[in-house]
């Protein structure tokens, strides 16, 4: 049948092989002159390369020992030792459990440094213009986290978020507007993470905190951009406020106009002579 003798029957093609198993023939060609993965049968006149399906399970093996960062020249004893898969199964589950930490390293670092980039590069970026305005007095409904000392942890700020809008609408509420009120404590910044809505008062039970937030003048700049950056325009908004003689007081807030990717955010800042 095509060349291929008798030991050719029922194998696949090393093409479909390497389909199969997700690994390009160029690699498998690689194992195979490394002693790893011997084909079952070789065409004696074309030299076409089959595999049995049997020996998936030995490519299986292959893959997942070098993916924990073994030589492949290393890996042979290793496959015709006697690792059951239970262990085979355990190191990859450690080696997960090891990328993962590091990637969320590497996600904190690379947050850290676009941070960073943001403050330094501030004084370059096109900030809108600041402007001083009145904020009337308004209710907020939601819960608080104390976020201690910066730099801050801030990944219970959107769960919260959820679970205050669940709550709200379990009152019976609407949730509109999301706003995120930054209080100074003696314990360092908490947050509010907050709605303006439409339910009553009585009807907020135990699971949600009313802040009342009175009226007062603010120094106010619109944030557009990725969250990151954010610390930029308020260190911004803060200078220019300073800078005309107001003084910065009471809790911030940021109004949550548009979400991510690119967010819309006014920054609140109460301010007095």
């Amino acid at each position: 049948m095509d060349g291929i003798d008798d030991e050719g029957m029922g194998t696949l093609k090393i093409g479909d092989f390497s389909r199969l198993g997700q690994v390009s023939v160029r690699m498998l060609r690689h194992y195979e002159s490394l002693g790893l993965l011997t084909p079952e049968a070789v065409d004696e006149f074309t030299g076409h390369r089959h595999y049995g399906a049997g020996q998936l399970t030995r490519l299986n093996r292959i893959m997942a020992l070098n993916a924990l960062g073994i030589p492949l020249r290393s890996i042979t004893g290793l496959l015709d030792s006697e690792l059951s898969s239970e262990a085979l199964v355990e190191m990859l589950h450690r080696r997960r459990h090891q990328l993962l930490a590091e990637q969320s390293a590497a996600v904190a670092a690379l947050a850290e440094v676009d941070f960073r980039l943001a403050l330094i590069e501030r004084t370059t970026m096109d900030h809108p213009d600041s402007i001083i305005k009145d904020l009337p007095p308004e209710r907020i409904l939601g819960r608080t986290v104390l976020l201690g000392e910066p730099p801050f942890d801030t990944s219970e700020i959107g769960p919260l978020f959820d679970s205050a809008a669940d709550a709200i609408t379990e009152a019976g509420g609407a949730p509109t507007m999301a706003i995120g009120i930054y209080s100074e404590t003696e314990s360092g910044t908490e947050v509010t993470c907050g709605f303006r809505t439409s339910t009553p008062t009585a009807d907020t039970g135990p699971e949600l905190e009313i802040t009342e937030l009175p009226s007062c003048t603010a120094a106010t700049l619109v944030h557009k951009g990725p969250m990151a950056r954010i610390g930029a325009s308020w260190q911004h908004l803060a200078e220019w406020a300073l800078a005309q003689g107001w003084e910065l007081v009471g809790p911030c807030r940021e109004v949550y106009l548009e979400t991510g990717p690119d967010w819309v955010v006014e920054l609140q800042q109460p301010v007095t002579r």
